[in-house]
């Protein structure tokens, strides 16, 4: 590793455990009454208003381009389809199949940025896909899915377009870049909520919201906004596949917390799709191509 690559690569990991954590906050409100998007957008909404003035008191708000708005507003929708997930089923089932975003990013870059396939990517593809055949069990279809699963397997899908797009861009400034993917996860969230309400699904109290606003606003200013930060500068320098690898160690904080804190299953199944899903997050970097022994 050279020195360019080592700021964002240790920033892209240590936002990867500070990712893992990210469900604590939402049950948390999720036992206070804020359920479902709810609480996802309530933390959005607080990391706003931090980088929003962050943003005003640097560069303001000139400079984003098509591609990198783009790109910033679907890692947005990546957040946000992710914390809903949480509110929706076990987190280890959310994390695992987030996940298979390394998968994705494989793809995209063979497909659109030139990346040849190789010998490790198909490795990489069929390891993710097992784990995900694991977590998920025997009936694997559209209609199996619980939402949970769904926005988990969403999620990772958005993150990995958004992060190539991030990437392919030209450079924009790391505060910008944070509040328009907060932007973005807020009016996913909105969206959400609104889509909630329309099926009648429990709405909180506003005395409860009024109640939640200080650890709302010191979990989005103090937690949210810099791992937004520095996922999406460590984005602006790492290519999506490594970016996702890297921050696959996700895995090891949020499982390993969700199984000591939750009363969630977590057996041989959940262990082998764990294993699979993190080999496969990382067989493409931990396996040299003969092209760079030889070399």
């Amino acid at each position: 590793m050279n020195r360019t690559e080592f700021a964002p690569t240790s920033l892209a990991l240590l936002a990867a455990v500070l990712w893992g954590f990210w469900w604590i906050p939402i049950r948390y409100l999720n036992e206070v009454g804020l359920l479902g998007a709810f609480a996802g957008l309530a933390l959005n909404v607080g990391a706003g208003f931090f980088l929003l003035v962050w943003v005003l008191l640097g560069s303001g708000l000139q400079g984003l381009t098509w591609r990198s708005g783009l790109g910033a507003l679907l890692v947005g929708m990546a957040v946000t389809s992710y914390a809903t997930a949480i509110s929706y089923t076990d987190v280890v089932r959310v994390v695992l199949l987030f996940y298979l975003a390394p998968a994705w990013s494989t793809i995209i870059e063979c497909m659109f940025m030139g990346r040849r396939w190789d010998w490790r990517s198909l490795v990489a593809l069929g390891l993710s896909f097992s784990g995900m055949l694991l977590i998920l069990g025997d009936d694997v279809s559209a209609t199996s899915l619980n939402g949970g699963d769904a926005l988990a397997l969403l999620s990772g899908l958005c993150w990995s377009v958004g992060a190539a797009l991030v990437f392919s861009s030209r450079p924009v400034g790391t505060p910008l870049l944070s509040f328009a993917a907060v932007f973005g996860a807020a009016i996913t969230g909105s969206m959400t909520v609104l889509a909630e309400t329309w099926m009648d699904l429990p709405t909180p109290e506003i005395s409860r919201v009024a109640e939640a606003v200080p650890i709302i606003l010191a979990t989005g200013g103090i937690y949210l906004a810099p791992i937004f930060a520095i996922s999406l500068w460590s984005a602006r320098k790492l290519p999506p596949a490594l970016l996702s690898f890297l921050l696959s160690a996700e895995i090891v904080s949020g499982v390993a917390s969700s199984a000591i804190l939750l009363d969630e299953r977590f057996g041989w199944v959940e262990m082998a799709g764990a294993t699979c899903v993190a080999l496969g997050a990382g067989v493409e970097f931990l396996l040299p191509s003969r092209t760079r022994r030889n070399s």
